[in-house]
């Protein structure tokens, strides 16, 4: 099977309302399934605008259709990856890892020393495939009004831009 030809850019202003519609589809499969939510229940335009105010998105399309995104803060030394999402019909077909890597590159260009990002402790199958690529275990977090960890805070160490 040949893989469908990706490409990935920086998001626009415009996509803003495409973006709110890929990460509710993409996470609508945990609806009542985590606990906490996801807050990916509450996105809207003007939560998204909010977190790309500090950071960026990337969108992965097949043609003029977006499939997947994945948002970036900077932090510290670092890149925080946040909410990768691609739509269930597009998994399994590398878009994910063609966001990742860009984030990587994007974060190798810009001096970051690693790349972080949270998984919530239910989602074992996300958590081994981040192992996969590299990131190992840094840390576990709770969510507010919780008093045992709900995620884990995975970092991959990157090697200088050449």
């Amino acid at each position: 099977m040949t893989a469908p030809e990706i490409t990935v850019r920086p998001h626009r202003d415009t996509d803003v309302p495409v973006l709110v519609d890929v990460i509710r589809a993409a996470f609508a499969e945990y609806r009542g399934r985590l606990d906490p939510p996801s807050s990916a229940e509450r996105k809207s335009p003007e939560v998204v605008r909010a977190e790309l105010a500090d950071g960026g998105a990337l969108v992965a399309e097949h043609g003029a259709t977006v499939v997947g995104c994945v948002f970036w803060h900077p932090r510290d030394d670092g890149i925080y990856l946040d909410r990768l999402a691609v739509l269930p019909p597009w998994r399994g077909h590398g878009v994910g890892r063609r966001l990742v890597d860009a984030v990587e590159a994007l974060a190798r260009d810009a001096g970051a020393h690693h790349v972080s990002l949270s998984v919530r402790l239910a989602l074992e199958r996300q958590r081994a495939w981040y192992a996969s690529l590299g990131y190992g275990f840094l840390s576990e977090g709770t969510h507010p009004g919780y008093d045992r960890p709900t995620n884990v805070t995975l970092r991959k160490p990157l090697a200088p831009s050449t």
